[in-house]
Formats: structure tokens, sequence, C-alpha cells
């Protein structure tokens, strides 16, 4: 898939500025005496909370570079090679998700290596299989033959839900549901060639599929939804990387001779998306937990309203200087992903004392004031890894 020939500063900037958010609340989760809207809405609440915005906007990011890195392979259609991409990515994250998401249950007296170690080579695989390298050809392999090794020697608690000590599927994690949000956008993306009025139907056919399955209209067998949860997997958070897809075409059609041509039909998007979920709010209510329609469309309309401003900062004022600490983390996001958890491995494993978290059980403002400051070092050591060469993509 050949890359866009110019880098969007405020695509990065922005994706920069979510990873930084991603982290801050990811360390803030379960701290005492914080603000409630520092935490995860409930499963039944309707209405979204801080940490509710940062996957959507995640999602949103990862839909709008899809049309700038196809911009030279959409006319072509679906082709074999291009599949072939797709399902390498989004296998990747796909099986990068599941072993995050089952880490809670693995158990070290059943297994034969030690949880960070396990951990640890787990993460070294992840970094050789995804470097970004000219020539990378031993080091994937490497990777690769780790990760075998990796899958093949997990084990877990048995549980009701997990019937198995071996690596399963409990759910796909984060990362697994981008991976499959991911194909199933590539895949449309290059059936209907980039084509907006068709990218438009697919929106509707996702928030279909979403509605569909869980009004009962659409029925999904049920060994196909033990396997992937169909209307919020393949429904509304596919949807929301649809929406950005479709902000993204905005953007390929303003670049570079008239960035600022963008921003109105982006705020237009922006207020169609924000109005569309609160129409289906009565109907199905904001909720992350079951990643509902609304949900999705409100928090999409946020996202591109928030990214509109880094656009006409970055892009259309030229004004760059300001975000420059926040580029390494968008232009190497998947390293910047999964650093923090990288850190917490090799000190644990090397039995360092946790002396970078003095504040986590007070909590409070001293607490989120902790997580800040190692937010921000987990964006330096993104910014020294890439300016080291380490770099991931898939």
């Amino acid at each position: 898939m050949a890359a866009s020939a110019q880098r969007l500063a405020s695509l990065d900037a922005f994706r920069g500025f979510v990873i930084l958010a991603m982290i801050w609340v990811n360390y803030a989760a379960g701290m005492p005496s914080i603000p409630y809207w520092l935490e995860h809405a409930g499963p039944h609440a309707d209405g979204i909370t801080v940490p509710d915005l940062v996957f959507p906007a995640f999602l949103f990011m990862a839909g709008m570079a899809l049309p700038l890195a196809l911009r030279r392979d959409a006319a072509g259609g679906l082709t074999l090679p291009l599949l072939g991409r797709l399902l390498w990515r989004a296998g990747s994250l796909m099986v990068a998700g599941a072993v995050m998401a089952e880490a809670w249950r693995y158990d070290e007296a059943a297994a034969l290596l030690p949880r960070a170690l396990y951990f640890t080579l787990f993460y070294c695989a992840m970094l050789l299989l995804w470097r970004q390298a000219p020539e990378r050809g031993r080091v994937f392999w490497l990777g690769a033959a780790l990760m075998g090794i990796v899958l093949v020697l997990f084990r877990g608690k048995v549980s009701g839900d997990a019937p198995s000590p071996y690596l399963q599927h409990s759910w796909w994690g984060i990362l697994g549901m981008i991976g499959w949000a991911y194909l199933v956008c590539g895949v449309l993306y290059l059936l209907v060639r980039g084509q907006d009025a068709a990218l438009w139907g697919c929106l509707l056919l996702l928030l279909a599929l979403y509605m569909g399955g869980t009004d009962g209209w659409l029925p999904v067998p049920a060994v196909v939804q033990d396997f992937v949860n169909v209307p919020q997997v393949l429904g509304s958070t596919a949807a929301n990387v649809m929406a950005g897809v479709l902000a993204g075409r905005l953007l390929l059609a303003a670049q570079p001779a008239a960035p600022s041509r963008a921003i109105w039909p982006l705020v237009a998007l922006a207020l169609i998306l924000f109005a569309a979920g609160l129409l289906l709010r009565p109907f199905y209510g904001i909720n992350k937990i079951h990643a509902t329609a609304p949900y999705t469309l409100v928090c999409s309309g946020i996202t591109l309203a928030l990214f509109v401003q880094f656009y006409w900062l970055c892009d259309v004022q030229g004004w760059r200087r300001w975000c420059a600490w926040l580029l390494p983390a968008g232009g190497n996001a998947l390293f910047a992903y999964i650093v923090p958890d990288v850190w917490e491995q090799l000190a644990a494993l090397l039995h360092v004392p946790r002396f970078w978290w003095p504040f986590w059980q007070q909590g409070g403002m001293a607490g989120l004031f902790n997580a800040a400051v190692l937010s921000l070092a987990m964006i330096g050591l993104t910014a020294l890894a890439s300016r080291a060469g380490l770099k991931l993509k898939m």
C-alpha cells in the first residue's frame, strides 16, 4: 500500500494527542479519589466520559489514514496482493489483541515461563514483526518464530468463561477490534474504489448491521457470534472507522493545493455524525461497553470537531512547532501504544521497584499528576525509539 506523498502534520499530531490521552486515562483507571468523568461510563449508562472518547478517536484516525494510504491503489480495486496486505495487518492486530486480552488469566503455576518473561518475549516478538526497516527479512522471521513459540506456551487459569488453559479469544481486545474494523473498511473501500457515494452507503450498511443484529431482524449464527461480535465489532466499530474514511476523503480532495477547502466540509460532516448519533440515542443509548451506534456517531462527530482544530493550525496555517513533541507518537503509534506495558514487564523481569508510581494508591490530584508525568515519559521514550530507528509498521 503506497504511503501518501506528503504526511499530514495534523493527522500525526492529533494521533499523538489521542495516544497521550489514552496512556493517561489508562494510568488513571482504577485510581481512588478521581472525578467520575475520568472513569469509563458503566454498562447501563446513557452517556460518555473523557476516557470513552479515546478508543473511537483512535478508530476514527485509522479510518482517516486509509484514503491517504490507498490513494494510488483505490482505482485498481481489490486485488489479491492488497487483500493479502489487509489480512496481514488485520490478522497481526487480532493475534496481538487476543494475547493482551487474555493477559489477566495467565497462570504462572501452569505455564513454563514466569509472567514477566512471557510478556517481555511477546512484546519482543511484536517489535521484531512490526519493525519498519528497508530490509527486515531475517528480523521478521525471527519475530514470527518467537511469536509462534509464545502463542504455544500460553497457559491460563480455567474458569466458566475460559474453559481451556490454552490461548483463546474470549474477546479480541482493543487491537483486535481495530484489526477487524480495519479489515472490513479496507475491503469495502477497495471494492467500491473509493467512490464517495458508495462509501456513504457502506457507512449506512455498517450501521444497519449493528441495528439488525441488535434488534434481532438480522439473525447472526451463534457460531459466528461466538467468534466475533458481529453487530458491535463488524457493525458499529467498523462504522467508526468508515466515518473516518469519509473525513479522509474530504482531506484527500483538498490536498495538497488548497487545504483550507476541507475545513467547512469537515465541520459539516462532524455536525452530521453528531446529529445522527443524537437521533438514534432514544433507541440504543450512548454506551461504550455495548458499542452502540449512537456512541459511534456521537464520538466520531466530537473527534472530527477536535481534529479540525489541529488541521487548521498545522496544515492550513502551517503552525507546527507547538505540536512537534506529539509528532513522534503520532508517527509511531503502535510503539507508543505498547511502550507502557513493555516498561512494566521489563521492570518486573528485572525486579525494579515501582519508584515511578509514588502516588497511585493515594490517587486524587497527586495521582493524576503522577499519571500525567508518566504519560509524558512514555511519549518521550517513543520519541527516543523513533530517533533510534525503532518504528513499528505492519
